[in-house]
């Protein structure tokens, strides 16, 4: 389960709730909630409406992983 989501359920709180307090839309906590990335700031807005420490941001926001390009395979033959 998304630490977001855990943290926001364990305070009882909706999705507008934690919206209202952390000042972001509705949409953001939904997408936040889904696993998309959002901005640093939105982030630091999040955590600090759930008393959460800016050090744990790790845990509550996992780093995207890179994604290799693969060439076409017309261009590795060439």
């Amino acid at each position: 389960m998304n630490r977001i989501r855990a943290a926001r359920q364990a305070r009882g709180w909706t999705q507008s709730e934690l919206a209202d307090r952390s000042r972001v839309s509705p949409r953001t906590i939904h997408a936040v909630e889904k696993g998309q990335d959002c901005r640093q700031a939105t982030k630091r807005k999040i955590l600090a409406a759930l008393s959460v420490p800016w050090d744990l941001r790790d845990e509550y926001f996992p780093r995207l992983r890179a994604v290799r390009r693969v060439e076409p395979a017309a261009a590795r033959t060439a």
